[in-house]
């Protein structure tokens, strides 16, 4: 429900994590540009390596079964003829930590790179979705 005079609403704790939410969603892509897009350097352990690929594995698992949530699951119930469809909520901003672990654990790759950059733009329960919900809901509407 939208409410006209919304800043009425908004508390220092609302405002808090809105700027948390914010400053991650604006930090994880940032971090990939930056390491995996613009350095050049790749030397790193093979330990470091397997690490970074399993936590960006994990990471990968949590984002496409956000994205089949929010996306593909509803799209299949009305494709069938489905009247009553039931939303199913996906994993929250919390899995981002793997995504972070994993971009300072592999070393710098185009290929992670992109990679993380993909998946991070499916996974509707990342930090930029939730920063783009809380605008909608918290800022007036214009018009």
């Amino acid at each position: 429900m939208r409410h006209t005079n919304v800043q009425q609403r908004l508390t220092l704790n609302d405002i808090g994590c809105l700027l948390t939410v914010f400053g991650i969603a604006a930090f994880v892509p940032l971090a990939i540009v930056g390491r995996h897009l613009l350095q050049t350097t790749t030397a790193n352990t093979a330990t470091n390596l397997t690490a970074g690929w399993i936590l960006l594995s994990i990471y990968a698992f949590f984002a496409i079964l956000n994205f089949h949530l929010s996306a593909i699951r509803p799209w299949l119930h009305m494709r069938r003829g489905g009247t009553d469809y039931k939303h199913v909520s996906g994993i929250p901003i919390v899995h981002i930590i793997f995504m972070a672990l994993a971009i300072f654990a592999l070393p710098p790759s185009l290929l992670a790179g992109i990679l993380m950059l993909v998946l991070l733009a499916l996974d509707t329960g990342a930090a930029h979705w939730a920063a783009l919900a809380f605008a909608r809901e918290f800022l007036p509407k214009r018009g």
